[in-house]
């Protein structure tokens, strides 16, 4: 089975969204798909990770709507949803090792997906939403 990014779903979804770069020219969903998607800030905050950690990421199968990623200790897999501007990630799930030094971060990673209800675009970034207030910001790469 072929795997794609998180934005690739986008794209199945949203295939006529699209969004201005800095020199006006225009970007496609289909522009970031096929990319990991790798976390950037948690509540508006940008994450720091220890020196010589990967930082959390993830990476969604459009086709059958499973997604894999890692939260900077534990490897996660699960599934999302999607409904117009809509997202949710039920049954989200990981492996279950403990990594003091990242620990805040993936946990708060972890809160940010299971309390995403929708999502919004901003060029490569994937905007996870609760009511309006942002609770993750994922880059395409």
């Amino acid at each position: 089975m072929k795997k794609t990014s998180l934005a690739l779903a986008l794209f199945t979804v949203l295939s006529a969204y699209t969004w201005k770069k800095g020199n006006d020219t225009a970007v496609t969903v289909a522009d970031i798909a096929g990319k990991q998607c790798t976390l950037q800030s948690l509540a508006g905050k940008d994450i720091a990770m220890p020196e010589g950690k990967q930082a959390p990421w993830l990476k969604g199968d459009a086709e059958s709507s499973r997604l894999e990623g890692f939260g900077g200790c534990n490897q996660l897999m699960g599934s999302f949803k999607m409904d117009g501007s809509n997202i949710s990630f039920p049954g989200l799930g990981g492996t279950k090792m403990m990594c003091p030094d990242v620990q805040e971060v993936e946990n708060g990673f972890k809160t940010a997906l299971s309390q995403a209800t929708s999502y919004k675009l901003d060029g490569s970034t994937l905007k996870l939403l609760n009511g309006g207030t942002e609770l993750a910001a994922l880059v395409a790469k």
